[in-house]
């Protein structure tokens, strides 16, 4: 790869310095790189500025610098065009970022020779019907909560347009096996490998004893249609977009028909990675002055 994207979050520490690494080894090699406004105010750098979502048009891969919300923020941006994306883990959990801002060189020199794989993550596809709006893509999950309220929202599910249930929650998520480590695992969700494809729909503090998780094949076509008494209903998906529903609206949900392409270096140990960010299986640590 010869054509780099950069991108960053500008108040994450180390993001300016992780930035200004990878510039100067770029242009040791004469590769070409564009940056984005975030990345130009910190290392002062402005005649390879690229506004994000034009990026695509002249990047062979991105690059992003920060945790897990700026690596959504790229998929946002590139992933729907097949752009493979690189997280460089400069925040706290970076549970989807591939190494730390001490490896970039060795990391940028195996992008720039080929030398790693492509793994392809499943992506949803939400669209609010009659809306008129394009369609939103999420690479963890779209959510619908109550936003700002703290009365429950009722929602139906129906999976081929056939009932499933009823929901009355604090909200539903509908998760990918990526978003499975997300905002799913904390409402109670099954963990997923993030090489399968399924739809996983989860309630956030049901009224209900009865209602637990369901996970849906990866052909399946989910609509969640709000109850006429549901107001200031909010959609948000992958934690960046959000817009406030109309009571009776429905959410079409689908796998996308494009997957994001991340950049590995290494094989990717998906258990080893829940077990040393998210303490997979830990015994709690004992007190020796018990």
């Amino acid at each position: 790869m010869k054509r780099f994207g950069i991108i960053g979050h500008s108040k994450k520490e180390n993001v300016g310095r992780a930035a200004r690494i990878i510039i100067d080894w770029l242009a040791l090699y004469n590769l070409e790189y564009c940056i984005s406004e975030d990345i130009a105010t910190l290392v002062g750098i402005y005649e390879h500025v690229v506004p994000l979502y034009d990026m695509h048009h002249c990047i062979d891969c991105l690059l992003s610098l920060g945790g897990d919300g700026t690596m959504l923020a790229a998929v946002r941006a590139v992933g729907h065009y097949g752009i493979p994306i690189f997280g460089i883990n400069a925040g706290n959990l970076g549970f989807l970022t591939e190494i730390m801002a001490q490896d970039i060189p060795m990391a940028l020199g195996k992008i720039k020779d080929d030398d790693f794989t492509i793994e392809e993550r499943m992506v949803i596809e939400s669209t609010v019907i009659d809306s008129g709006d394009p369609p939103q893509y999420a690479l963890n999950d779209v959510v619908l909560d109550n936003g700002e309220d703290s009365r429950l929202v009722g929602l139906d599910l129906f999976l081929d347009r056939q009932f499933v249930c009823s929901y009355n929650a604090d909200g539903l998520i509908i998760a990918t096996p990526t978003g499975s480590t997300a905002y799913n695992l904390a409402a109670g969700g099954p963990v997923l490998q993030p090489r399968l494809e399924a739809l996983i729909a989860s309630p956030i503090c049901p009224h209900s004893l009865t209602l637990r998780p369901l996970v849906f094949g990866p052909d399946s076509h989910l609509t969640v249609r709000l109850a006429n008494h549901s107001v200031n209903v909010r959609i948000t998906v992958d934690g960046q977009v959000s817009s406030i529903l109309l009571p009776g609206t429905e959410i079409a949900i689908k796998k996308a028909p494009h997957y994001v392409r991340l950049i590995r270096l290494k094989e990717y140990d998906f258990f080893e990675i829940l077990r040393n960010k998210l303490h997979l299986g830990a015994r709690p640590l004992s007190n020796n002055n018990a």
